[in-house]
């Protein structure tokens, strides 16, 4: 007895992935039809309403980021990173639309960011300024160690030379237009141990997993998982103020 019940709790996710599955393929029209219907509502949504949403307050002035700040990056207009903006539009309040992306900052005017061109690079942040890009940045509010920011920026920069994380890109459009009663699909071990492969980040990947290299995790979920935009509401970060 103690055997069997000792490999479902070691198997239990899979064993109940197959029963939930065929659920969603019984259920599949359905289904589709909610997720046409959201997706075709974000998108009219922010087409009609994204226009008169501006972010009056960027960060023009990269004196005032610090070494080790998570930089979001974005752009007005609403059909630059469409569907992440449409994911945006729905998951988060409009005014959030413009964040699709997500780096740290080095310092000198550098970000370690994940880019689907060319996976972890190093790049001047004044290249999104002078392309009209969007800036705001968040700081953590009880890391002050600069040995210990300076060991982040080294985990950030040991990934160099890695791959873009497209299945983190995927997760984060698909999983924003799949009704929440439907969630369980992307919380069980078949699709995280997908999803996590080894020397590949998403952006906001990059920047969770490094955190959680040198202790000081800034979010309980894996990194895959984590947004751009879930960096406005973490409760260990403070906006920096342009």
């Amino acid at each position: 007895m103690e055997t069997i019940k000792a490999f479902y709790q070691k198997h239990k996710a899979v064993i109940w992935f197959v029963p939930k599955s065929l659920i969603l393929i019984v259920l599949w029209k359905p289904v589709l039809t909610v997720v046409a219907a959201l997706v075709l509502s974000g998108l009219a949504y922010l087409l009609i309403a994204g226009p008169f949403k501006k972010y009056e307050n960027p960060i023009r002035d990269v004196s005032v980021l610090k070494k080790g700040d998570i930089v979001l990056t974005g752009h007005t207009s609403v059909f630059a990173s469409l569907p992440i903006q449409v994911s945006n539009a729905l998951t988060r309040k409009l005014r959030h639309r413009f964040w699709t992306h997500a780096a740290v900052y080095k310092g000198d005017g550098k970000l370690i960011e994940a880019v689907p061109k060319g996976g972890i690079v190093v790049s001047d942040i004044s290249d999104v300024l002078q392309r009209g890009g969007l800036v705001r940045a968040f700081r953590h509010k009880y890391l002050k160690d600069e040995a210990v920011i300076d060991e982040l920026l080294r985990k950030c920069e040991e990934k160099r030379g890695s791959s873009y994380g497209f299945l983190g890109l995927l997760f984060f459009v698909i999983s924003s237009f799949v009704p929440v009663s439907f969630n369980f699909v992307f919380d069980n071990v078949i699709i995280d141990k997908w999803l996590r492969f080894e020397n590949k980040y998403f952006c906001s990947e990059l920047i969770v997993d490094s955190f959680d290299d040198i202790g000081h995790s800034i979010s309980p979920f894996d990194g895959w998982r984590v947004k751009p935009t879930d960096f406005i509401s973490n409760p260990l970060l403070e906006p920096v103020n342009p």
